[in-house]
Order: C-alpha cells, then structure tokens, then sequence
C-alpha cells in the first residue's frame, strides 16, 4: 500500500503550521493514518540548518537543506508512505527554491542537488498579506536571517513563491496556490481539504478500511 504526500510551502507566518496540522485533523477523521512532518527536519542535520542561517550560507546552506531532505526521505517520509500514511510536510523544494535564490545560489544548482527528491503528490503555496504574515512570524519567535526584513522583504518572498509556483508546475508537480485573504486557519484548511479530496479521488486512493472504521467508531 501507498500513501500520499502533500506538502504546505509558502512564506513564513502565513500560516503553514496551523494550516498542516488542522488538515492532519481532518484527514485523519476522513479515516487515514497521518504523519505530520517538517523542513528542516529534527534531527542534527536539519536543525543546524535551522538555527544556523547565520553562520552558513550559498552554496554550503543550499547543500545542508539539501542533505537534510535526503535523510528525511530515507529515513521519515519513505517509511510512512510505505505504511499507506498521508503525509503532510510543512516545507519542502519551493522552500530551497525560494530561499536559496535569495541567498544568491543559482536555481539549475538548487534543481541539480534536489533531481533524486521525491516528487510530492500535492505541493499547496500558501500566500496572504506580506506585512501581516511579517508581523505573525515577529511575534512567534524569528530563527532564520530570511525572516528579518520588514514588509518589503516579505513582499519579495511572496513574489518568489508565485514564481516558484509557476515553475514547479511546468516542471510538472501539481501544485495549488490558495491566498489565505481573510480566512480564519479553520476555513483555510476546510478549503485545502477539498483539493486534497480531489487529489485522492483522482488517484483512485481510498484510507486503509480499518483506520476509515476506526475514525467512523471514533
């Protein structure tokens, strides 16, 4: 059995994190077997290039993340959807893309280092306000140089996501772009939920019976 791999990529504080975990809900109340993840991952190699935006940077950062994301897949995603889990990751190769340009490192390296990733079965850009998403990562706590700038930074980093979009799509990832406006992280992952339905459908993926009888008992 297969699971299915969705990936939530966007700027910092809009909202991804909620967006995941609430769409982890409603799945799982659909009847699948989630597992939740992120990039950079939690392990050595993903939290040095967490915190060490720093001291690292180019072409050393763009090959750490990406040495992160290898060992995340063999050692964390693979398993689980090898298990017929839904995977949700909260970043993932838009983030590298997106990043890693503004840090000055070509994008056919960023694609050459990444040409053996797995490719996500739904890759969801998140955009919304750049000032307000600016403000709502101020307030949770900033850990990385990409995320110290003010409103025009912000702008900057939507615009790449919009561009990032784009070219993943041509390079042909199916990909959702949904603007979170006004929505509360309730309505976004409502609408979310909806694609990833279609996504599934589409693929002919129904949940293991037993998790769908466990969820229905629930």
């Amino acid at each position: 059995m297969t699971g299915r791999f969705i990936v939530l990529e966007g700027p910092s504080g809009v909202g991804k994190t909620t967006a995941a975990a609430l769409l982890a809900r409603l799945l799982t109340a659909d009847g699948w077997e989630v597992h939740q993840t992120k990039e950079p991952s939690h392990t050595v190699l993903g939290e040095t290039a967490r915190h060490g935006t720093d001291d690292y940077r180019g072409l050393t950062l763009a090959c750490l993340v990406t040495a992160d994301r290898y060992h995340h897949l063999e050692t964390e995603i693979r398993p689980a959807l090898a298990a017929g889990k839904a995977v949700i990751c909260d970043r993932y190769l838009a983030t590298s893309l997106v990043l890693q340009r503004l840090d000055g490192v070509d994008g056919d390296f960023i694609w050459a280092l990444n040409q053996h990733v797995d490719r996500p079965d739904l890759t969801i850009i998140l955009t919304g306000d750049p000032a307000r998403s600016r403000a709502r990562a101020a307030a949770r706590g900033i850990h990385s140089r990409f995320h110290r700038g003010g409103p025009e930074a912000g702008r900057q980093e939507r615009e790449r996501y919009d561009q990032v979009a784009v070219e993943l799509a041509k390079a042909g990832f199916p990909v959702h772009r949904h603007d979170v406006g006004e929505q509360n992280p309730e309505e976004v992952a409502a609408e979310l939920l909806q694609q990833v339905r279609e996504l599934l459908a589409t693929a002919g993926t129904q949940p293991p019976a037993g998790n769908a009888e466990r969820s229905s008992e629930s």
